[in-house]
Order: C-alpha cells, then sequence, then structure tokens
C-alpha cells in the first residue's frame, strides 16, 4: 500500500486560490485555473500539488445567459 502525503490527497478547485470561477446557465461552475491555463469543472475532487487554500466559503463567481460565438 502506497504511503499517502499531502501531495496524494483530494481537493477542489473552486477551493482554491488560483480560480476564477464561471457558470453558464445552470451547467455546473467551472474554474480557470492561473497555474495550468486551463479550465475544469470546479467542484469535482482531483489531486493538484499546486492547490492553494483560497479561505473564502462563497468565491465569486460570473454568471454568463448566453454562449459566446
Amino acid at each position: 500500500m502506497a504511503i499517502k502525503n499531502d501531495n496524494d490527497r483530494f481537493v477542489r478547485c473552486i477551493d482554491c486560490i488560483h480560480g476564477s470561477f464561471m457558470q453558464w446557465f445552470e451547467n455546473p461552475i467551472i474554474a480557470q485555473c492561473d497555474v495550468f491555463k486551463e479550465r475544469m469543472v470546479a467542484q469535482s475532487r482531483r489531486l493538484c500539488k499546486d492547490y492553494v487554500p483560497s479561505g473564502k466559503s462563497n468565491p465569486e463567481v460570473t454568471h454568463f445567459d448566453h454562449y459566446e460565438d
């Protein structure tokens, strides 16, 4: 069995300081990661060595009512 360390924990992008958050209609919240320059589902659990807790219980989410062309 592998030994667990801090890099082996599951985290959520919605709780990370490196994320900017957006949502279209009633779809899941998306995180734009400042470190990886990628978009990910913000509330899914993942392994991330660059995770830094934001300490915010309700991060700001930009809401969109249409898709860009």
